[in-house]
């Protein structure tokens, strides 16, 4: 794919609108009690971490708060085994530990007011950004690894009410990552945060699509903005050149990575949502995590969900886009479902009845009615997408990675690339769209397939193919 010149770390800072400092290298938790004076105007900090993240950054850290007489006013550290899970339960438990240090946390209007600092990886942070936001207060990132993208997003992914969603919060006011610490952590949260940076390829492809539907009426279709865009997809494959050795502990890779994950968190920041970065791909990984998916007796990383996830939408797009001449046809036997099929399949997929459900399937039925399309809308579509089918699939084709190219990229980074490696089969992989379609009113390949009537063909071509997860 052709890049064009993509905007600056520091202009990307300055578009998101809430983080003000991004310091990343070698030594640099030197820089926070300054940054505590100057964007906090706090001496008093709230530690939070887990018994990992305490013992790669937190000595360090504290010596340096010992020197500069910063107090830390109390922390938290969670269990470093059973591994943590992004879910709301945790967010109780943080405020009401902050809470009991300075009850005054909670109006924001104290002298001295307290700062959580964020010690760790992905989940650490999203339980921070939000229980922070919950009580008033702006935080401080010190991430542990390059696992994801969410150090810089606004929004905070957990798992509340055992459905994955995208809770609205304020970004991280600073941030400062060590590369020498990033560099020691485990080669399996370097690879994830490899993973969700690749997984932008069909996040764009997903928004071409949705921008492409949009005049025609479809449910959840964005137009592109294009300053997001830019942040996201300009710089995209020269980063992920640059950060493939990430995993190897590479610290020229990992400050690439780092650094091309912030991006697309100030991305999010910028357009308060995350239609930038998170597409099918994302739609897979969001319900292998409400399904809790383990190998081996460990739960699988968001990244490594998401790698597996981006290499079904590559099938899946390369097999909706295979034909220039049209998407897969219609079957003889196709009639547009009705609302009431729709809602049908999704008690199916996530439950019988509402009395003995996942209890994400209220939340998956509201998303059907929201998104369903009657047989006039979809006949709109169907025939709109069709008039202007050849320039879409050019701009769709030349923005993904072919199946095989994403794979051997994918396994030089280490990643997974096969469904068991994750704890899955290659049948429920490729049968997992269903389920992510119904998940979120945003508008994607799925749903391209689905409006044109073609899903359960496509779906068949990629189970038959001979080519994909093998």
């Amino acid at each position: 794919m052709k890049q064009k010149h993509p905007p600056g770390l520091d202009e990307c800072l300055a578009a998101s609108g809430g983080t003000k400092a991004l310091i990343t290298g070698s030594g640099v938790y030197r820089e926070i009690p300054g940054l505590l004076k100057t964007e906090y105007g706090s001496r008093r900090v709230f530690l939070i971490a887990d018994e990992n993240t305490l013992r790669a950054a937190g000595s360090e850290l504290e010596q340096i708060l010992s020197t500069e007489k910063i107090e830390v006013a109390g922390r938290y550290i969670f269990p470093a085994e059973p591994r943590l899970h992004a879910e709301y339960c945790h967010i109780e438990t943080l405020k009401n530990a902050i809470a009991a240090c300075v009850p005054a946390a909670y109006s924001g209007d104290c002298a001295q007011p307290l700062v959580p600092l964020a010690i760790g990886a992905g989940t650490i942070n999203d339980l921070v950004k939000l229980a922070a936001a919950e009580i008033s207060l702006p935080y401080l990132c010190i991430p542990t690894a390059a696992s994801v993208d969410g150090f810089t997003s606004y929004g905070s992914a957990i798992l509340k009410d055992n459905f994955k969603q995208t809770l609205p919060c304020d970004a991280p006011r600073c941030v400062v990552a060590d590369t020498g610490v990033l560099s020691r952590a485990p080669e399996w949260l370097s690879s994830s945060g490899f993973a969700d940076l690749a997984g932008k390829i069909s996040a764009g492809a997903d928004w071409i699509i949705a921008d492409a539907a949009a005049p025609f009426g479809a449910k959840g279709a964005d137009r592109i903005e294009s300053a997001a865009w830019a942040m996201v997809q300009y710089g995209l494959y020269d980063y992920l050149d640059r950060s493939v050795t990430a995993a190897q502990g590479d610290q020229a890779a990992l400050g690439s990575l780092f650094e091309a994950l912030s991006i697309t968190g100030f991305a999010m920041q910028y357009i308060k949502n995350s239609r930038p970065v998170s597409g099918a791909e994302h739609l897979f990984a969001h319900v292998w995590e409400m399904d809790d998916i383990s190998r081996n007796g460990n739960p699988v990383t968001h990244g490594h969900k998401v790698a597996i996830g981006s290499l079904a939408a590559a099938a899946f797009l390369e097999t909706l886009f295979a034909d220039p001449n049209g998407p897969p046809p219609l079957s003889a036997a196709y009639r547009c479902p009705t609302l009431d099929d729709q809602i049908a399949e999704a008690r199916a997929a996530f439950g019988t009845t509402a009395h003995a459900a996942s209890p994400a399937l209220d939340s998956v039925i509201k998303t059907c009615v929201e998104k369903y399309h009657d047989e006039k809308n979809q006949a709109k579509i169907r025939e709109g997408i069709l008039d202007t089918w050849k320039e879409l699939r050019a701009k769709v084709l030349e923005q993904i990675m072919p199946y095989t190219g994403l794979r051997a990229m994918f396994a030089k980074a280490r990643c997974p690339i096969l469904p068991e490696e994750i704890g899955l089969s290659r049948s429920a992989v490729i049968a997992c769209a269903r389920r992510g379609r119904m998940i979120r009113n945003r508008y994607s390949e799925l749903d391209l397939a689905w409006d044109m009537g073609c899903f359960e063909t496509v779906l068949a071509r990629i189970e038959e193919s001979g080519v994909y997860f093998y």
